[in-house]
């Protein structure tokens, strides 16, 4: 089955004259990685490629081939030769939404993910829950179909699937993770470039930052749950971007006093982001039940409108803002 729906899709990639491809509002090390691999490919066909994000990449991706190709520029949508679009990495249904209602054409939709929270939007799906990264779900795409990436789209498979599992440290690592970096490598992936670019490149203000929130640590031991905070004053004062700070919660993760963690940060358009790991518990549900989404083992969700208070009691709340009449 997956083999056939693999090759469908495949199909319909090498039918398309003008593919987009996207990037939702959450670009990190998979999604990205796993659009840029494509992206690599359908060069390499000759294919005319056009990537629409609605966030501008952020800095410890530029190591990666073709960001020229990345567009803010909603009116790339707006083409009517449009006849392929296709998500990667993307379960969320407010920005296929928006993605739909941003066309003037109706084209085919590829959906390529691996979080069990997808809910299948495409025309075509490939959505591999079992799978450690997205990068992993296109590179067995690649592989039924006879597709040797390049170099250049090794390195970007290999960003996917490094960052989905902290460096192959947490839960979705497995053995096929392994193998396919390991083939990754012999295709010229560079490992040593990829983990210094999106794991360790952190700048001394954005470690102060994640100071501040281990400060802060709180331990529920009745729930097994620890929990920290990032406000907009921390981000201001250390004039750190939020990109920069991004990572502390796989950091957190290694925490033994504990299974599961919350992360809270307040976002720069005002609302407070949850981000939720666990060893023990499938926080998905939880983060489903919110409007997010996720893994098992790693999810999140936003809050909008929201921002972080302490009361009388000097504990910190999540609040909602008031309406002006």
């Amino acid at each position: 089955m997956e083999a056939t729906r693999a090759k469908q899709i495949y199909q319909k990639f090498l039918e398309a004259k003008h593919p987009v491809l996207l990037l939702d509002d959450h670009i990190d090390g998979d999604s990205l990685g796993s659009c840029l691999a494509m992206a690599d490919h359908l060069l390499s066909l000759g294919k005319t490629v056009r990537i629409y994000t609605t966030q501008p990449i952020p800095e410890r991706y530029q190591f990666l081939p073709h960001l020229h190709l990345c567009s803010l520029d909603v009116s790339v949508l707006k083409d009517s030769s449009i006849d392929l679009i296709a998500f990667f990495d993307c379960s969320d249904v407010v920005f296929f939404k928006h993605i739909m209602d941003s066309l003037s054409t109706q084209p085919v939709i590829i959906n390529i993910d691996h979080h069990t929270t997808n809910p299948l939007f495409g025309h075509y799906n490939y959505v591999v829950t079992h799978a450690s990264a997205t990068a992993a779900v296109l590179y067995s795409i690649f592989h039924q179909n006879n597709v040797t990436p390049s170099k250049h789209a090794a390195n970007c498979l290999l960003t996917g699937l490094c960052f989905d599992t902290t460096s192959f440290t947490n839960d979705a690592t497995d053995q096929q993770a392994f193998f396919i970096a390991s083939e990754l490598i012999k295709l010229g992936a560079r490992p040593q470039q990829v983990v210094r670019s999106i794991i360790a490149d952190r700048s001394i203000s954005a470690l102060r930052v994640w100071g501040v929130a281990l400060e802060r640590l709180r331990a529920h031991k009745t729930y097994g749950v620890v929990s920290t905070f990032i406000t907009r004053a921390d981000i201001e004062t250390h004039g750190v971007s939020d990109e920069e700070v991004d990572g502390l919660a796989n950091f957190l993760h290694f925490v033994s006093d504990a299974h599961t963690l919350f992360l809270l940060k307040e976002t720069g358009d005002g609302g407070v982001k949850t981000s939720m790991r666990s060893t023990a518990r499938d926080i998905s549900k939880m983060a489903k039940l919110f409007g997010g989404g996720g893994h098992k083992k790693a999810a999140g969700f936003t809050i909008p409108n929201s921002y972080l208070s302490q009361d009388e009691t000097g504990e910190w709340k999540v609040v909602f803002r008031t309406k002006a009449c």
